[in-house]
């Protein structure tokens, strides 16, 4: 390439586009847990603690008020009168073109959203984030300042974007792109800010593809300094650990749990030490690794993800009255205490504790074996049945 330009790029194409990007929907419970996550660094446990202070009642000047609506909730729909005062929020705080022309109204994906329930937003948009300033905790301040202005962009203006792409070729004339390629520059520019004036939603693992990467004006036929080429290589990536927000997603989306479960399945992973979080990530302890051994080898039905999201449908058939609950149960327990009975017949302890020789002891001769017990990992020197009791010695902190 560097050849064949001889220090100049031609621009061969230009093409320029207009998009527009519209504003997420207010928040559902696993919506907020995930952007408090994101943006706020706030763990499930403590964003839903400090939803339910909100939506209790805070007192900043004027007794105590409940500042949000419910916050165990999943689908997207707003109150007419809300969606009125927002409305009017939007024309006071950013003017006529921050509105659409109608009021946005979000469909729920969810077939077993309770939808009596309002998605999450403030109990009165006039109550802006300034105004309780000093007056309530800063941690309350900083989660209220986030739905109220997740509800308030919902019912904006989409944000316009001008995307420009330039296809460049090494020389002066476009006729040298068959023998050393094409390069592309892409760039964009916000036009008009619409809902990004207010709010702009987290992502998780990924780069923000409308970073404002200014072009300078060109046209067809423009000729440009090639200053340098810089060749990269790219591997692929696995996946990432999960964050607590991505965890929340993928439980929303498995259909593990319901919006008021999801924080206490968090915790109990951190508490029973089935997993760690390093970083802000979830890492599987052995202890959690061994755990999911034995269910999946034992117990694949249940540990599936598409049981709990069929007990779910279940159970709303039963709160539904389409189903009678006895033989539901019914259906479940007999199978279930069949494969308990048969998993305590016949997988021994060792089988459960992951237990592994490693070698014999060179002045013995006994076998020396490792396992997971009742206080983390230990070896073992030589077997219950001998003479005299086996020795232990615990793993130390850094082995696995």
């Amino acid at each position: 390439i560097e050849k064949a330009a001889g220090g100049v790029l031609t621009a061969a194409a230009i093409d320029r586009k207009q998009r527009k990007r519209n504003p997420s929907p207010p928040f559902t419970t696993s919506t907020l847990q995930q952007e408090a996550a994101r943006k706020l660094g706030f763990g499930a446990q403590r964003t839903m603690r400090l939803a339910q202070q909100l939506y209790e009642g805070v007192d900043f000047g004027e007794g105590a008020v409940g500042l949000i609506t419910y916050m165990r909730t999943d689908p997207f729909n707003l109150a007419a009168e809300a969606i009125k005062e927002i409305r009017e929020v939007i024309t006071k705080l950013y003017g006529a073109e921050g509105l659409p022309d109608e009021a946005r109204v979000y469909k729920t994906k969810s077939k077993n959203a309770q939808e009596a329930h309002e998605a999450v937003r403030p109990t009165s948009a006039a109550i802006t984030p300034e105004r309780l300033e000093g007056k309530i905790d800063a941690d309350q301040l900083k989660l209220y300042s986030l739905i109220w202005k997740r509800a308030v962009a919902s019912q904006m203006a989409p944000a316009i974007f001008d995307t420009v792409a330039i296809d460049l070729v090494p020389g002066k004339s476009a006729s040298t792109a068959a023998a050393a390629g094409v390069l592309r520059a892409t760039g964009s520019t916000l036009v008009k800010a619409g809902y990004i004036a207010v709010y702009k939603e987290g992502v998780d693992d990924a780069v923000d593809e409308d970073g404002d990467r200014i072009l300078p004006p060109i046209e067809v036929g423009d000729a440009v300094k090639l200053l340098e080429v810089r060749p990269g290589q790219h591997f692929t990536e696995p996946p990432p650990r999960y964050s607590e927000a991505s965890l929340v997603k993928a439980l929303e989306e498995h259909g593990i749990g319901r919006p008021s479960t999801y924080a206490s399945i968090i915790q109990t992973l951190l508490n029973k030490k089935y997993a760690e979080l390093v970083n802000r990530r979830f890492i599987p302890s052995d202890l959690g690794k061994i755990v999911n051994r034995f269910l999946t080898r034992n117990f694949e039905h249940y540990v599936d993800y598409g049981f709990t999201a069929k007990m779910e449908n279940d159970l709303d058939e039963i709160a539904d009255g389409k189903e009678e609950w006895i033989p539901v149960l019914d259906r479940f327990w007999k199978e279930f205490k069949q494969q308990v009975d048969h998993v305590g017949a016949t997988v021994t302890r060792e089988e459960v504790s992951e237990s592994r020789e490693l070698g014999k002891d060179p002045v013995t001769g006994k076998p020396i074996t490792v396992r997971y017990g009742k206080y983390g990992p230990f070896v073992q020197m030589g077997t219950k049945d001998d003479p005299e009791k086996p020795k232990f010695a615990s793993l130390k902190p850094s082995q696995k």
